[in-house]
C-alpha cells in the first residue's frame, strides 16, 4: 500500500498559495480516482483509493506545514507502513515552475514541512515529488513568496506540473520509482 501525502497549510486563506500545491495534487488524484472510503482523524483527512489495482491512501495534514510530520507519523502508525511506501508531495523553490523532480533518501533542504516529516519518522528514505514553484526574479522574502498565489500568466505551467505529478504517482505505483524518475526527472 502506498501512502501519498500532499503538504500544505490547512487553514483558511492558504488554499491557493504556492505552498499548497501538494494539497492540489491530492485533490486532483481524488477526483480522478473516486475514494472507496473517507478517513477523518484529528491530524489529517484521508481517502482510500485504488490506482492500477493497488491500494493507496491519500493524506492531507490538518496541521500547519511546519508540523506536517505529526500527521504523517500518525498515518504511519495507523497503516503500519514502511518508509519506502510513502510519497510526500511538496512545493520547491529550487525547481523551475512547470517542472517536477522525484527523489528519495535526500535531506529536506530548507523545506520546513519535509524537515518535520524527517524528524517525526526518523528517516529521509521516503519518496518525494518536488513541484517547482519558481523563484526567478524573487525580490520579496521567500516566506511571502511561498504564501502568495500563482499569477494568472503562471497558471498554464502550474497545470502542467500538476499533471506531471499525477503521472509520476501513477508510474511509481505501476512500475516503480526508477522508471518514474527516468520519465519525469527531465
Amino acid at each position: 500500500m502506498k501512502i501519498i501525502v500532499g503538504l500544505g497549510n490547512n487553514k483558511i486563506g492558504y488554499s491557493n498559495t504556492r505552498h499548497n500545491i501538494g494539497f492540489r495534487v491530492i485533490d486532483l488524484v481524488r477526483k480522478k480516482y473516486p475514494p472507496a472510503n473517507i478517513l477523518k482523524t484529528k491530524y489529517y483527512r484521508g481517502w482510500e483509493i485504488e490506482i492500477a489495482g493497488s491500494p493507496v491512501v491519500l493524506i492531507k495534514p490538518k496541521t500547519f506545514m511546519n508540523e506536517s510530520g505529526i500527521a504523517v507519523k500518525n498515518a504511519f502508525e495507523r497503516f503500519n507502513g514502511e518508509i519506502k511506501d510513502y510519497i510526500v508531495i511538496h512545493d520547491e523553490l529550487d525547481i523551475p515552475l512547470g517542472k517536477i523532480k522525484i527523489i528519495t533518501g535526500k535531506g529536506p533542504g530548507g523545506h520546513k514541512g519535509v524537515l518535520s516529516v524527517v524528524n517525526e519518522l526518523g528517516s529521509k528514505d521516503f519518496i518525494r515529488i518536488r513541484i517547482g514553484i519558481g523563484r526567478e526574479n524573487l525580490n520579496i522574502p521567500y516566506v511571502n513568496f511561498v504564501l502568495s498565489p500563482f499569477l494568472s500568466e503562471e497558471r498554464p505551467l502550474v497545470e502542467q506540473s500538476l499533471e506531471k505529478a499525477i503521472g509520476a504517482i501513477e508510474e511509481i505505483i505501476k512500475s516503480g520509482i526508477e522508471k518514474a524518475m527516468c520519465l519525469y526527472n527531465a
